[in-house]
């Protein structure tokens, strides 16, 4: 069974914008460090919709050598249509993936029909298959009943990540209205909800942040039945996780960097906001709130 914080890695790139391999096996240890529960790789945190498909199967490759079985290991198998994302799925299937995760096709909304045909088409693989349900307009969201009856319908479908607003009630009605053949509900939105989301019976969080060493303490605090010491952590994280919300990889890239786990806070994401002098300020000063929660070895710089 998946469960747990499952990181999705950032891919760290030089000033140049190539890929960074050096820094990609340093993140993968950063993520060792903190006690990942698993780790996810190309997603959307991944900036996957910049990689070549060349690239992305590299990425594929390299990280299952370097996790080298430590931990399980999620491929993000998306394409634009089905035949492709098939190729990414095939080729995970072939390089150590414990499971393959995919959003809807991406550049052009498909219509919900061709969605559940898409994921059924990517549950003929021998690995469990995690539905990401990623809003619009991003992707083209299934409701919790359409999730429900995609679980039922193919065996290898067993795992919803779930980023649909409002994300809690959905995790809700799906472990309701589900016939036992849900394996588990993640989160995302870069962990924000993580303790009311566990609340609510999700098996875990699919986070993209610089700070999943403090994420893992606030899973296993509240898996040990301390939901005080998770809930003081996430209080004193939340500030950050706002800025996440509004950044997104510029924070979590800004946060790797000066923790001095990736070399570069270089982005290729054409949208990418980037952090100016008074959001460093604030995000600096607020890091000292949780601090010394922080695994040992990967101060901010």
């Amino acid at each position: 069974m998946l469960a747990g914080i499952y990181q999705i890695l950032q891919t760290p790139f030089d000033e140049e914008g190539e890929i960074d391999w050096d820094s990609l096996a340093s993140q993968i240890e950063f993520c060792m460090a903190a006690g990942v529960h698993g780790l996810v790789v190309p997603a959307l945190a991944s900036e996957f919709f910049t990689l070549s498909d060349a690239e992305r199967m590299q990425i594929v490759e390299f990280c299952a050598r370097e996790i080298a079985g430590r931990a399980p290991f999620v491929v993000g198998v998306q394409g634009i249509n089905l035949r492709l994302a098939q190729e990414f799925a095939r080729h995970a299937s072939e390089h150590e993936a414990t499971a393959l995760m995919a959003m809807p096709p991406y550049l052009r909304k498909a219509p919900k029909a061709a969605v559940k045909a898409y994921f059924r088409g990517l549950a003929q693989y021998a690995r469990p298959l995690i539905v990401q349900n990623a809003p619009a307009p991003i992707g083209t969201p299934l409701a919790p009943q359409e999730l429900v009856e995609l679980l039922a319908a193919e065996a290898n479908i067993l795992y919803i990540k779930e980023e649909t607003i409002p994300i809690l009630q959905h995790i809700n009605q799906i472990l309701e209205l589900d016939q036992g053949n849900c394996a588990g509900v993640f989160g995302g939105a870069n962990g924000i909800y993580l303790v009311d989301e566990l609340e609510r019976g999700a098996c875990g969080n699919m986070p993209a942040g610089g700070f999943v060493d403090l994420q893992v303490k606030i899973y296993n605090s509240y898996r040990a039945g301390n939901l005080e010491e998770a809930e003081r952590i996430s209080f004193n994280l939340l500030p950050l996780l706002n800025y996440a919300m509004v950044y997104g990889v510029s924070l979590h890239k800004y946060l790797l960097w000066r923790r001095g786990v990736i070399r570069s806070d270089f982005a290729r994401d054409p949208q990418k906001i980037g952090l100016n002098a008074d959001d460093i300020r604030a995000v600096e000063a607020l890091w000292s709130r949780v601090a010394s929660d922080a695994v040992d070895g990967y101060p901010l710089l």
